[in-house]
């Protein structure tokens, strides 16, 4: 029993077991430690969830239920969280931060961006634009070096980082792991539209399409797994997840949702996936958010989540505090670059002496 007066452990303190220090030597290589993350995702508006053409929609078989649910890929999940990051560190940024020391290390250590964003200001962006003649497009709107690349990743070519003598292209990987959101239960229906025309004579044909939706209410369960991560990166990647609104295809018109927390986990290796949660979940026959809600930390606490929620995380991040979470995070993604370029550096040959 905790003594009388000392306070239970809270989400983070557990999480801090499986965090890396920012100074920390050896931050590139694996420490075989994982935090675990499941949430909720709660479609608020009618969902376009699809990867092909219009009139498709992502599903899969739950294996237990035997029920085919619509689900929201990775990948998707992956580009909007990144997204929101984005928008949260130009929300530092204007926030009146100071920025240029980073810039400045980051100039030092190669990266060719650092000497635009010194000269305009620092931006990042995962939308390229059109690259030169004989030059590849995907990943030059990123520099490589600020907190959305070092965290989610990046390819880094001679267009964002070299060094004198050097033509390797190095490849930052991601350490965030997001499975496959699955409903827990079929709430799909084909919906008519009609495309917007001005002025008083218009003509109809060609005009009406149908498009198949995820209703509104269908609760999806999502899981992600953060490797290797300090407690500031930790901390932005719950922010950005948890303040997401929008996704899937037409999302500024379709793509409402609401992104809910619910536990998370440090442990050498994983205990559970979202089909397996999913799939419990449908097997329940529950269809109420309130109530999946409720089963769901029921189970994930026998597993040894510790519960928390969006307000714990946005309590501890604001990302317009010029001293606060944001300024940590920078540091700790310079201080990994920094350990990128030494680990390049002393993987080069030896000039021979003659």
């Amino acid at each position: 029993m905790r003594p009388v007066g000392v306070q239970s452990e809270t989400w983070l303190d557990s999480a801090r077991q499986c965090l890396r220090g920012v100074k920390e030597e050896g931050r590139l290589f694996p420490n075989g430690k994982r935090i675990e993350v499941v949430f909720m995702v709660t479609a608020a508006n009618l969902l376009l969830l699809r990867t092909e053409g219009p009139g498709d929609i992502n599903e899969a078989t739950l294996p237990e239920a035997g029920i085919s649910v619509p689900v929201i890929q990775p990948q998707k999940l992956m580009a909007v969280t990144r997204r929101r990051l984005l928008q949260a560190l130009r929300m530092y940024r204007d926030s009146g931060a100071d920025l240029t020391p980073f810039i400045e290390r980051a100039k030092e250590l190669g990266f060719k961006k650092a000497v635009e964003h010194l000269k305009k200001g620092w931006n990042c962006t995962i939308q390229p634009p059109l690259a030169r003649s004989g030059e590849k497009s995907t990943d030059i709107g990123m520099d490589g070096y600020c907190p959305a690349c070092t965290i989610f990743g990046a390819a880094l070519t001679e267009a964002q980082y070299s060094k004198a003598g050097s033509t390797m292209s190095v490849g930052i990987k991601t350490r965030v792991h997001f499975d496959p959101a699955f409903a827990t239960t079929r709430k799909v229906q084909p919906e008519t539209h009609n495309k917007v025309t001005e002025g008083t004579v218009s003509t109809t044909g060609g005009a009406l399409f149908n498009e198949i939706h995820v209703m509104p209410g269908t609760v999806f369960i999502g899981r992600l797994v953060l490797h290797d991560v300090t407690e500031p990166e930790l901390l932005a990647a719950l922010y950005s997840l948890a303040t997401i609104e929008e996704i899937g295809g037409r999302s500024g018109v379709y793509g409402t949702i609401k992104v809910e927390l619910l536990g998370i986990r440090c442990g050498a290796y994983s205990v559970t996936t979202a089909l397996e949660l999913a799939d419990a979940i449908a097997k329940e026959k529950l269809e109420k958010p309130s109530e999946i809600r409720k089963k769901l930390a029921e189970i994930i606490k026998r597993l040894g989540f510790m519960h928390v929620a969006n307000k714990d995380v946005l309590s501890r991040v604001d990302p317009a505090d010029k001293d606060g979470v944001f300024k940590k995070l920078w540091e700790s993604s310079i201080e990994y670059v920094k350990q990128m370029d030494a680990l390049i550096a002393s993987l080069k040959p030896e000039k021979k002496r003659r």
